[in-house]
């Protein structure tokens, strides 16, 4: 049965070809504007290919600040490119790759490619096992590889790849009659129309005067962007990240091709329409709206080349900017120590020199120091293609200083990090504790992710791949996660895979960010929609240089199984009934967990297997699983420590605390001496400090901010030896 686009896109009923040169000259070009009147007066004479290359010589002509560089800059590029970068790293892997895709090797996604060879596209086969690969292939973010080898080398066979490419394509997938096709995942879905009119002009403007770049094919593309455009102005998101690449598309579009008549409407549009949907997608403290660090930075990436074009052609960029320096500050404190973004919620692994890019691109819009110290010494290659050749010394003259603050709260978008420093071995933990708004996030509240000697120690499962299948309802669950699934059930009720509810209420309580210890206190009230509501509260002390203490809390009153999951990073893990300890047996890096007892009968510790995502592949990993049923209120204490090859004696032990002379309950207070190599640490968790309860009044629904309570610092709380008001008590070093 015929149903879809690739079956019916070239059935007349369904899908509809180009307009003629001569129609599309006459009728979409605003022929009123002077720099036209050569295509008019060709138009007039009935010499439809000299309208044609008359509207061809404007755009090289470079007078109207469509681009960031024009096509009489060129030139001028193509021999600093050659000059400054030839034989850098990323200039090479550009040449490397543009090679590949001369001979019809394409790069998609994660690793995969697909080969066509003698110019014989599919594009829209489904590749792989999933339908990304074939959106991949048809967004075309490869086709800067071809532009930028080109403009190192002068080759002419990247121009007439792109040339012939891009002809095949527009020939092979015309424009779909209305919305027809517009729900499926296929060449014309409208995100894939977007991005497109944001990944294509790059390639363009630069082989513009190539003359493999054939006039015909030129004008080709002009009526395909236009189409393009007419299909984004109807049809794009009503939200999410995705009508932010769409409508940034569309303003793109607009100032590249400012003699098309539509192109006015698009570009005032699209600038009332896109700030309302950046305040929808973005959160005051800077944080994306999706719970996922990745697509914090799709959106991040709107901005920055809005911004980097507005500030290139003299523009405006008004609040766009201030919310973008936002938005940098967020990046780099979920950058981990191994460069990579912490992957919560769909978040996979990432190109870590287009991190360091981005950084440096901040770095330079921003004149920070703190930015450029987590780029580039230098300006890096693919910069040169938004800021050009003039911002190249001034970058180079900016001092790198590595980032002063080394712990972060986003108490909106509900990130929290913390590190020992900025150094690649270096502790680091980042929690999420946040609502996550559509399919991209997941029911992972307060989940944490660590890493130490260079690597991730307790792993975030991953995005998976968006195939509604068991392995993608694995990584979307919260027991893929490392945090607690309490009788059995996600945090959150999904519906279908995209149309989601908002994930778990969150409420971060407290931060703490001290010389000798962070600390952060959150809750999720996912469960509280029980018929005995159950809140989780997890606190988190950092030791620096040492260790992490992770606490869960539970308020409830009847009976409740509480499932906690700490997911090791591929490989062996062991496990010491006795002891109660859990360690991986990695090479160099590895953790240790150790399960304080918490004096219950059914109390259960096992290793378990559990999937990994990492481009485009699942793996095994072990997985530890703490069980307990338990009536009331409860205390679930871990001790994460990490070590190189061999591994430390820890002991904890419970410490009694006292208040007004009252012994408190391991619920009221964690009170513990713990005992490692060189040292023994006195810490004391003080757990009355804010009534948790009070965030939902008696209908379910948040309290309103200014009625929230606030901490209450404690009165004479009794703990080793001393008297103490406060509900952080750390004593290091202390003797036995």
């Amino acid at each position: 049965m015929k149903i879809g686009y690739k079956e019916l896109r070239h059935n007349p009923k369904y899908t509809k070809p180009q307009m003629s040169d001569e129609a599309f000259l006459r009728t979409m070009l605003d022929l009123d504007q002077p720099e036209l009147a050569g295509v008019a007066a060709q138009l007039n004479q009935g010499d439809i290919p000299g309208a044609r290359d008359a509207y061809l010589e404007v755009i090289a002509a470079g007078n109207n600040g469509r681009y960031y560089f024009e096509v009489k800059d060129v030139p001028k590029l193509r021999v600093y490119a050659a000059s400054r970068y030839s034989g850098e790293e990323e200039a090479q892997q550009d040449i490397a790759e543009a090679d590949r895709i001369v001979e019809g090797d394409i790069p998609l996604f994660k690793g995969k490619r697909v080969v066509f060879r003698n110019g014989a596209y599919d594009w829209n086969s489904w590749l792989f096992d999933s339908s990304q690969y074939q959106l991949h292939l048809t967004r075309f973010v490869y086709v800067k590889r071809l532009a930028r080898a080109y403009a190192l080398t002068g080759d002419e066979k990247y121009a007439k790849c792109f040339n012939d490419m891009i002809s095949h394509f527009i020939d092979d997938n015309p424009m779909p009659v209305e919305d027809t096709f517009r729900a499926e995942h296929s060449t014309w879905d409208p995100l894939s129309v977007g991005v497109r009119l944001f990944m294509l002009p790059e390639a363009f403007i630069t082989f513009f005067g190539s003359p493999a770049f054939e006039p015909a094919v030129k004008l080709k593309l002009i009526k395909s962007f236009h189409q393009h455009g007419e299909y984004v102005r109807k049809y794009h998101a009503s939200g999410g990240n995705h009508v932010c690449m769409q409508l940034r598309g569309l303003i793109q579009t607009a100032l590249l091709l400012p003699e098309l008549k539509d192109s006015a409407e698009w570009l005032d549009y699209g600038g009332r329409e896109l700030p309302g949907y950046i305040r929808q997608n973005v959160y005051p403290d800077g944080v994306q709206f999706e719970g996922s660090p990745n697509y914090h930075l799709i959106v991040m990436r709107d901005l920055y080349e809005l911004v980097t074009l507005f500030h290139k052609l003299g523009l405006d960029a008004g609040e766009y900017r201030e919310l973008l320096e936002k938005m940098f500050v967020v990046t780099m404190h979920l950058l981990a120590p191994d460069g990579q973004l912490v992957k919560f919620g769909d978040t996979d692994v990432q190109v870590v020199s287009e991190l360091h890019n981005i950084m440096s691109l901040g770095a330079y819009l921003y004149q920070r120091g703190d930015f450029k110290a987590l780029g580039y010494e230098r300006l890096p290659f693919s910069l040169l293609w938004r800021v050009g050749p003039d911002a190249a010394a001034q970058y180079d003259q900016l001092q790198a200083a590595m980032p002063a603050e080394t712990a972060a709260c986003f108490p909106v978008g509900g990130y929290v990090t913390s590190r020992q420093g900025w150094n690649h071995s270096d502790m680091y933990m980042a929690m999420r504790a946040g609502v996550g708004i559509g399919g991209h996030a997941h029911s992972d509240a307060l989940s944490l992710v660590l890493y130490a000697g260079g690597r991730e120690l307790l792993a975030d499962s991953g995005m998976g791949l968006f195939e509604w299948n068991k392995e993608r309802k694995y990584t979307v669950s919260t027991r893929a996660h490392n945090t607690v699934v309490v009788d059995g059930q996600d945090q959150h009720v999904r519906s279908f895979h995209w149309n989601t509810p908002p994930t778990a209420s969150c409420r971060i309580w407290d931060t703490q960010f001290k010389e000798a210890y962070d600390y952060t206190f959150a809750s999720q009230y996912g469960y509280t929609r029980y018929e005995d509501p159950v809140i989780h509260s997890r606190k988190v002390l950092f030791i620096k240089n040492s260790y992490w203490l992770i606490v869960d809390l539970f308020e409830a009153k009847g009976q409740h199984r509480y499932e906690q999951y700490f997911h090791l990073p591929p490989g062996i893990a062991g496990y010491d009934s006795i002891s109660r300890e859990v360690s991986t047996r990695l090479e160099e890096a590895n953790l240790l967990l150790k399960h304080l007892p918490a004096g219950l009968a059914d109390d259960q510790l096992t290793l378990e297997p559990g999937l990994i995502f990492k481009q485009g592949q699942y793996d095994e990993s072990p997985v530890v699983k703490r069980s307990l049923t338990v009536t009331g209120s409860a205390a679930i204490v871990t001790l994460a420590v990490p070590f190189g090859a061999e591994k430390p004696q820890v002991s904890a032990e419970r410490l009694p605390v006292r208040q007004n002379g009252e012994l408190l309950s391991v619920q009221e207070a964690t009170a513990l001496r713990i005992v490692m190599e060189d040292r023994v640490d006195e810490i004391c968790l003080f757990h009355k400090s804010v009534d948790v309860t009070s965030y939902l009044d008696h209908t379910g629904n948040i309290i309103s901010e200014g009625l929230l309570p606030r901490k209450t610092e404690p009165e004479a709380v009794e703990f080793a030896g001393g008297l103490f008001n406060r509900d952080v008590i750390v004593i290091r070093d202390s003797k036995s």
